[in-house]
């Protein structure tokens, strides 16, 4: 790879003070932000064909669910100050791209082409993803694409009566797995939240509500988090991943700032307080940079409501120790296992982190 090539382009893109000033006299997590992008979308965008491939130095084309995370910082990059617009046709390109996974039935397959299955967490990344489109560029193609993906979740709600804690949404179309997870669900009342707040739709509001009350009956654990999954038969994965405290905060502070609802607040601190005590953020340890950054992502916004300091502390503690000490100067690209190649997954999650600490508080 030639390097030198690499730092004249980084130049161009980012301006002057990216080669001739010391990044620390800049805004340091715009100045990250640019950089890890620029790194990302150099080494994993095939550009020829307008699609990502998941891991450095091979080829195929990403499944949905790192697209929709790599589509994510993208758009976040549009709301870095001052730069946030150089990003506006990159993001188009992405949204455009999704065309690729788009079945006939007018769901997202895990993979390119017609007839792959369809995860509903997938679904939901995309469609609120296509939200944050609408706001930018006011289309109401996103904003209807994004109702019908809503649509999709819903009719993914388990209604058998006789199943162990009936309710919640499955995770997958796949043959052999008929588990409701915290992530569907909880993220589907993100969605529905997201979407109430922009039509108003009571119907919408209500779904979520009825999303997060299943949340809480049957995967609240004792300790104050949530588990992973359950079987039809009630047998339970007590796993806790930050992605599912995440999207279960968020949706509990998006319900607290549409309706009032002050105990969807103090759940939604709750669930903080625990999370922050019980998740190792250790860069390159076991907890994925690409769910801590959805965890942080709504940390942040539950800061925007409470003002409290230690999500951005925690969240800035993980920025910078990622950069020293998991960053390759040479590619810019972030290696959480030394004995691997990069991952797309995890690039993009880097440049939703440092995008999420650029962008003025509250949004």
């Amino acid at each position: 790879m030639n390097y030198h090539r690499i730092t004249l382009g980084l130049c161009t893109l980012l301006g002057a003070f990216a080669c001739s000033a010391n990044p620390a006299d800049a805004d340091r997590n715009a100045y990250r932000a640019a950089v890890s992008y620029w790194a990302m979308k150099h080494t994993f965008l095939d550009r020829a064909q307008g699609v990502y491939r998941e891991e450095s130095g091979r080829g195929g084309t990403a499944r949905a669910w790192p697209y929709s995370q790599a589509l994510a910082a993208t758009l976040a990059m549009t709301r870095v100050p001052v730069r946030g617009r150089l990003y506006v046709p990159d993001a188009a390109r992405r949204v455009s791209g999704l065309g690729g996974y788009l079945r006939k039935d007018g769901a997202f397959a895990a993979v390119t082409g017609a007839k792959g299955d369809v995860y509903y967490d997938d679904n939901e990344w995309i469609a609120l993803e296509l939200l944050r489109w609408y706001d930018l560029r006011s289309t109401p193609q996103a904003l209807a694409r994004a109702k019908r993906l809503f649509k999709l979740i819903v009719s993914a709600w388990d209604t058998d009566a006789t199943h162990a804690c009936p309710g919640g949404v499955f995770w997958t179309t796949a043959p052999g797995n008929r588990d409701r997870n915290t992530v569907t669900t909880a993220t589907g009342a993100l969605l529905g939240l997201e979407l109430y707040s922009r039509t108003h739709d009571p119907t919408q509001l209500a779904w979520a509500q009825r999303m997060l009350g299943w949340v809480r009956a049957c995967m609240l654990a004792p300790d104050g988090l949530l588990w992973d999954h359950v079987g039809l038969d009630g047998t339970r994965d007590d796993t806790h991943w930050s992605y599912n405290q995440g999207t279960a905060i968020g949706a509990n502070v998006l319900l607290y700032r549409l309706t009032g609802d002050q105990g969807a607040l103090e759940r939604a601190e709750a669930l903080a307080d625990s999370s922050l005590a019980y998740f190792d953020r250790t860069p390159g340890g076991r907890e994925p940079a690409f769910f801590l950054a959805i965890w942080f992502r709504n940390l942040l916004a539950l800061e925007s409501v409470d003002g409290d300091a230690r999500y951005r502390q925690a969240l800035q503690e993980y920025a910078d120790a990622a950069w020293d000490r998991l960053r390759d100067q040479s590619t810019g690209l972030f290696h959480f296992d030394r004995s691997r190649s990069a991952k797309l997954l995890e690039q993009a999650a880097m440049v939703q982190i440092y995008a999420a600490l650029a962008a003025p508080k509250g949004r």
